[in-house]
């Protein structure tokens, strides 16, 4: 059984690699925004502020990995399985729906590590920033394989839930516009948006990375409640709508 899922998680991080959306928007889109932006927007910004608004900069790219990888590329590879019913098939060489989620879970969290590697790579190669406090760069982390474990529990649900490739790939492919356009990822602040889409934005963890975690990076007082709170309703509407598809799908996945 060792040997079954050493191949299914190999097999999927493969996947990932030859997975032309999982691969673009989870390691080439995030370093091509993260340097376009802080090149063209940051020519006004004093010399002596500049290295704290890369950072800032960085950070809040870095929540369009999680995004495009555990959710909009797992999305799409697993609903297209679902639709072509692979873990039927699969369930009949002895892999359970849980091992076969636990291993899809392993090789994204694989997948996630190379991209956000890369994406260090590839931004710090380009640009400088200023240096985090330990402290912070091991929360912003854990933080994004905290929310990356919740982008994959929603993903898997929603396919889950539709079972057919097109029609899933078009909501979550909305949604993650939707999510990156909110929390400032798109080039709109924060700020310049309507009160009523702060509100909103503010739901979702991935806002505050881009959006005041610089504060906590620069050693200065932070709050951690609005973005704690966030998390916390994240999870809950992940596991949430996962859940509901296990109901609905008679834990058929």
């Amino acid at each position: 059984m060792k040997k079954s899922m050493f191949y299914l998680v190999k097999y999927e991080v493969l996947n990932n690699l030859y997975n032309g959306y999982s691969f673009f928007f989870g390691a080439v889109f995030p370093i091509f925004l993260m340097v376009m932006i802080s090149k063209g927007a940051l020519n006004d910004v004093p010399a002596e502020a500049k290295l704290e608004a890369t950072a800032s900069i960085l950070i809040g790219m870095s929540m369009i990995i999680p995004l495009s990888t555990m959710f909009l590329g797992y999305a799409a590879s697993f609903s297209n399985e679902l639709e072509k019913d692979v873990p039927t098939r699969l369930s009949l060489f002895g892999l359970s729906g849980t091992r076969l989620f636990l291993g899809k879970l392993i090789a994204n969290f694989i997948f996630l590590t190379f991209c956000l590697a890369l994406y260090l790579i590839g931004t710090l190669s380009f640009v400088k920033v200023a240096t985090p406090k330990p402290v912070a760069a091991v929360v912003w982390i854990v933080s994004m394989y905290l929310i990356s474990a919740f982008c994959l529990a929603l993903a898997h649900g929603i396919a889950n839930m539709i079972r057919r490739f097109g029609i899933t790939y078009g909501i979550v492919m909305a949604v993650y516009f939707t999510i990156m356009g909110l929390g400032g990822m798109m080039g709109v602040r924060l700020k310049d948006l309507p009160v009523g889409l702060q509100t909103v934005s503010k739901l979702f963890p991935f806002t505050h990375f881009g959006n005041g975690y610089i504060d906590f990076w620069m050693g200065k007082t932070y709050n951690f409640a609005p973005f704690v709170q966030s998390l916390i309703f994240f999870a809950a509407v992940s596991i949430g709508v996962m859940m509901i598809s296990f109901k609905i799908r008679g834990r058929k996945a």
